[in-house]
């Protein structure tokens, strides 16, 4: 496993495109988000994809698509004008909006109900990595089964599914923290989980 240094606030152009090169190649990178440490693959990768169902232990598991802005998110949700204002609205920040699924979604990382997590990070880091990737990546709360903790410090967390992970961008202890979950069903508000973000504006 390859590890960096970054500054989440400031982030070296070469960290960057180290760790955008790991995901090219379908890696899967562990990073440090705007509320915890997060698990990050590609969006069209299906290996990495492969590789977070093994880490969540479970066959499929729900993921989000995270953005740098709003610009393309047409291309992967099925949005409506209210729901656009809405998510416009809240982020970025700490939330994850459901939506709909578009065909541009792959199929692995889908459940049933067809629909995906839609995020948009206050986080320099972040979104100069997805600018440097290129398209949005796929992310999931860095933690392995359900009984088992969140990821938040480098230099001591040792989980068991550690080893498949290719890149650590170690940005210092991070505890975790949930985003709001609110599914965005026509014109219905569903606060699916109580999290970092404020919901008073859904009930």
């Amino acid at each position: 496993m390859e590890r960096v240094t970054v500054h989440t606030l400031n982030p070296h152009k070469r960290s960057l495109e180290l760790i955008a090169a790991v995901l090219e190649k379908g890696g899967v990178a562990l990073l440090p988000g705007d509320t915890s440490y997060l698990l990050a693959a590609r969006i069209g990768r299906k290996n990495a994809i492969e590789k977070l169902n093994r880490i969540k232990e479970r066959k499929k598991k729900f993921y989000s698509v995270m953005f740098r802005d709003l610009s393309e998110l047409a291309r992967y949700a099925e949005v409506t004008d209210k729901q656009y204002a809405v998510i416009k609205r809240s982020l970025p920040g700490p939330y994850t909006f459901i939506l709909k699924a578009s065909r541009e979604i792959p199929k692995i990382m889908l459940e049933n109900r067809k629909e995906i997590g839609i995020r948009i990070p206050d986080s320099p880091f972040l979104c100069e990595l997805i600018a440097a990737c290129g398209e949005p990546i796929i992310v999931s709360t860095a933690g392995g089964g359900d009984e088992e903790g969140f990821f938040a410090d480098p230099d001591n967390d040792e989980p068991e599914w550690l080893h498949l992970v290719d890149i650590l961008a170690d940005g210092g202890y991070l505890p975790a923290e949930l985003t709001s979950i609110i599914r965005l069903d026509r014109d219905e508000f569903e606060i699916v989980r109580l999290g970092k973000g404020p919901v008073d504006g859904f009930e």
